[in-house]
């Protein structure tokens, strides 16, 4: 497996599964009559980071709360994986995430920005729990009907899980193994545990996530929890690609930031075929000559307090260097790349033992970087 991951990409497009738009189920009557609901107290989730609400939601009528929902919008995806991509109209992805555990979106509010998100210094060990437990050995929770799949065991709220959704989240799971196999060699043979409730008023009260929260994860446990909506493909793609890719590093240094979530959004985008509403316009500032200087981008540790539009940039140029380093050459630089950050190495030694010269300094990274995005630009140009 991971061989073939080392060696060229053929046809890598071929092998993606399709994600088609998801419609959230309507209860069956039989089980909705019959079942109760979650309780909350009897299996609490694993901890969470603590919820801050992101600075772009507004107060509509005092409570943010009972902000009313947009009308959803058919996903189109889009028509190429490459570096200028068109998101769905309307369309609204999780926003980034206030913690590796958690990602958030806002389905109460249109057009919300990326929440405010904490994380421990990138230098630093992460010492949680080493052994998610085995989702056959776990009892179903009260108000919850258990279905399983090849990599999945999935609680859902009231009534079993839908054809739709176990399809949906097994196509995930093989687009991202394209990009993240070799980093979880668990994943093929251990399942992932997923909760699924039918609605958000059930999902906060049960996790304790704020109004504007689309999902949670459990790196640690390897559970992932969200809601039914129509938003599903691109929160599952982003919050797997946690679970997959930031497990790789959980017996050495934590993943840096810029890494985590760029990695996170490039699957979002290119496995999920579902980009936030807001990338577009921020790779086209990037094309523009703005954005951080690498080494301001690379020692972020966390966006709170930021303003939306810098939080946005920040994560559009986080995907894109990610998707440079991926793209740029045998995706086994971009392997030993982060294996050596897992073994604690600096980012430019890192980076210098992984790709080789030119890349001595990080700086040549960006300059390569913006290199690649001048020559983007300029192709477009020519073919209009």
């Amino acid at each position: 497996m991971v061989y073939q991951y080392l060696g060229e990409e053929e046809q890598e497009i071929a092998k993606m599964k399709r994600i088609a738009p998801y419609v959230p189920q309507p209860v069956p009557q039989d089980y909705a009559a019959a079942a109760r609901p979650p309780d909350a107290a009897a299996y609490p989730p694993p901890a969470l980071p603590p919820p801050v609400v992101p600075p772009s939601v507004p107060a509509l009528g005092g409570d943010p709360s009972q902000a009313a929902a947009p009308a959803p919008a058919p996903y189109a995806p889009p028509s190429s994986t490459g570096l200028n991509v068109v998101p769905a109209p309307g369309y609204v992805g999780p926003a980034p995430s206030t913690g590796k555990r958690a990602v958030s979106s806002n389905p109460d509010v249109p057009a919300v920005g990326p929440a405010p998100r904490g994380r421990p210094p990138a230098a630093a060990p992460r010492r949680e729990d080493r052994v998610a437990p085995a989702a056959a050995d776990m009892p179903t929770p009260p108000g919850f009907v258990r279905s399983t799949s090849r990599h999945f065991t999935v609680f859902a709220e009231q009534y079993p899980a839908s054809e739709r959704f176990i399809e949906l989240i097994e196509s995930l799971h093989s687009n991202l193994m394209l990009d993240l196999a070799p980093f979880t060699p668990w994943a093929n043979n251990e399942r992932t545990t997923i909760f699924l409730f039918k609605n958000q008023d059930t999902y906060r009260r049960v996790t304790g996530r704020p109004v504007w929260s689309g999902g949670a994860s459990s790196v640690g446990k390897r559970k992932l929890y969200v809601y039914e909506s129509e938003e599903l493909p691109g929160i599952v793609a982003h919050e797997l690609t946690h679970i997959y890719f930031d497990s790789f590093f959980i017996d050495g240094t934590t993943d840096p930031l810029w890494l985590s979530e760029g990695m996170a959004t490039l699957v979002q985008v290119e496995r999920g075929l579902a980009a936030p509403n807001w990338l577009r316009e921020n790779l086209q500032l990037l094309e523009n000559g703005e954005g951080f200087p690498i080494d301001k981008l690379t020692a972020v540790t966390s966006t709170a307090g930021w303003p939306d539009a810098k939080v946005r940039l920040w994560y559009a140029q986080s995907y894109s260097i990610v998707r440079f380093l991926i793209r740029t050459q045998y995706r086994s630089s971009f392997y030993k790349f982060a294996a050596h950050l897992r073994d604690g190495r600096p980012a430019p030694e890192a980076l210098y033992r992984a790709y080789g010269a030119p890349y001595t300094r990080m700086v040549a990274l960006e300059h390569a970087w913006r290199y690649e995005l001048t020559r983007s630009q300029m192709a477009k140009i020519g073919g209009q």
